[in-house]
Formats: structure tokens, sequence, C-alpha cells
């Protein structure tokens, strides 16, 4: 299980300084909540808990959806709370029309434009995934695309 912030700090602001925005993709959220975590998510999880908040979770409604679809309902309990207190959902229609199409122009899936689509929309620094590397074959993205380990490595360098 893992051990959230005190149920206030979803409140604390950051005045002043700029938070760093990841998007993570369901495939982290599956990882990290199942019965047998993947490490490298389970303390990718951990290392956000500690970070927050200077570095925050984002996800469309989308990603919720999948990992809902894809845990046992005690797991996805453990994971709502978890995206409860330190996570922000946004609304799939949220994301302009033309980012998506911009991202289904380069030859991605509708599912994986609105992500590519989500995470530019929202300024974030990284798209975390553990199998979105096709995505990483595009030129000039305004985010990275990296797996939970190099995330890991990434954020302790700050």
């Amino acid at each position: 299980m893992i051990k959230l912030l005190p149920s206030y700090a979803k409140r604390a602001k950051n005045y002043g300084e700029k938070n760093m925005r990841l998007v993570f993709d369901t495939n982290i959220f599956v990882f990290a909540f199942s019965d047998i975590p993947k490490p490298s998510c389970l303390e990718l999880i951990e290392t956000i808990v500690e970070l927050y908040p200077k570095v925050s979770i984002h996800i469309p409604r989308t990603i919720l959806r999948e990992t809902r679809n894809n845990l046992n309902p005690p797991q996805f309990k453990e994971f709502a709370l978890f995206i409860h207190e330190i996570g922000h959902v946004d609304e799939d229609i949220v994301v302009p029309f033309d980012t998506g199409i911009k991202y289904e122009q380069m030859g991605l899936k509708p599912a994986d434009a609105m992500i590519g689509a989500y995470t530019e929309w929202i300024g974030a620094a990284v798209l975390v995934s553990e199998n979105r590397h096709f995505l990483s074959r595009q030129e000039n993205l305004p985010f990275k695309i990296l797996t939970a380990e190099k995330t890991i490595r990434f954020l302790k360098k700050m």
C-alpha cells in the first residue's frame, strides 16, 4: 500500500514556484497498483508523493477509465485515493480538437493522439509510459516520453 500525504496536502499551494506537470499513461498506474507491482512504477508513485507539490500528475478522463477497467475494486480504490490527493483529472473534451488532429496526422491512433495532444495542451514536461515508445520517434514534440525508471532519474536531478 502506498503511503499518502495527509488529507490537507492537496490544498497546499506552491506560491511563486512553477509546478512540474507529468502525464502518466494507464500502464504506470496498473503496474504500480496491482497486487504484484512493477518496482519502478511503484517507486515512481512514491517519488511523486515525496516531491508533491513541486511535481504533479495530470491525466485525462480516458486514463482514469482505462485504469478502472484494468484494476480490481480494492486496487482501483487505492488508485482513486492517490489521484484524488495529488493528481488532477481533466475531461477529454477540454483538449483542443486541432491539437488532437495534429497528432493523428503524425500517424497515431485516435486514443494515442488524444494522450499526446493532452500532454501538449497542459504543458507537461513528461509523458510517462512503459509502452508509448512509438511516440518518441516523432520529432519536435514539446514534451519528453520516458519510462518510469527514466522519470525517477530525471526527477532526482531536480
